[in-house]
């Protein structure tokens, strides 16, 4: 109920700052928002938020996974963010306006997040949380304002660690080890490669990727850093709407390519997933 009431009124507001805006697209958008933010409640709960309630506490969790946690705020928070403002420009909101409520209101949802943590034993507040899902809430916006960070993408990708495949976590998303994190920058536009007009030099780009192996939850682990392929479908040139969104959606995710990994130690792989 309190996301639902949330997202309720963060769309009144949104219909109140425009005239542009159809309400029947807003609706559609509001209530698919609704919908996922309480799945993803659903989630945070059988997760994490089982057992009795404790007083409001803070904890410092910033090392207590080699860091993997703060690029997983950061990504679900900027993939939140992309979506909504994305969506919120479908339904009629000027583009920029779109970009900083898409933030806002995945920033709202992540620190109430970050609330309910902090009432469980186990858990607690965790500032540099928080901090990281400003930034990924926040990149879409000053994407926008700032054209030069148009050069860089944020995406992850995901492979099955052993601790996932004992049963170890409910969900994929749950397990660090079976999460990597990109950070992939546009090649052509950096080397100014897009003068030759030809989109299959535009759609490789280079990325850095990070993950973690081997963490028990107390700061130790093997930490795994890679420089890869990367592509940008959305430079594909296609008419057809379907295909362009399917295109899009895929852009969040990193997908097999030649992987160099450099730690912990150097090793080739012709297909990374």
């Amino acid at each position: 109920m309190k996301l639902t009431f949330l997202t309720f009124c963060f769309s009144l507001n949104i219909l109140a700052d425009s005239t542009r805006v159809n309400p029947y697209r807003l609706g559609a958008v509001i209530g698919a928002t609704a919908g996922i933010l309480t799945l993803a409640h659903i989630q945070q709960y059988n997760s994490w938020w089982k057992g009795e309630l404790t007083k409001f506490h803070f904890k410092d969790d910033f090392n207590q996974v080699l860091n993997a946690d703060k690029f997983g705020h950061a990504y679900f928070s900027f993939l939140i963010s992309d979506l909504f403002g994305k969506s919120l420009e479908w339904a009629g909101v000027k583009k920029e306006k779109a970009t900083l409520y898409g933030g806002i209101g995945s920033l709202l949802f992540q620190t109430y997040v970050e609330v309910e943590d902090g009432f469980r034993a186990s858990l607690g507040f965790s500032v540099s949380d928080e901090v990281s899902n400003f930034i990924g809430a926040f990149l879409p916006f000053f994407k926008e304002k700032f054209p030069t960070l148009k050069i860089v993408n944020f995406k992850m990708s995901a492979f099955p660690s052993e601790k996932f495949k004992s049963g170890a976590h409910r969900f994929i998303v749950d397990d660090y080890e079976s999460l990597y994190f990109w950070l992939c920058f546009d090649v052509a536009e950096i080397l100014k490669l897009k003068q030759l007009k030809f989109w299959a030099f535009d759609i490789f780009d280079l990325a850095i990727g990070y993950s973690v192996k081997e963490i028990d939850w107390r700061g130790n682990g093997k930490r795994e850093l890679f420089l890869s392929l990367d592509y940008d479908l959305s430079k594909i040139p296609v008419r057809i709407w379907f295909l362009k969104q399917i295109f899009a959606l895929l852009n969040y995710y990193h997908l097999p390519a030649p992987t160099l990994q450099l730690t912990p130690r150097l090793k080739f792989f012709i297909v990374k997933i």
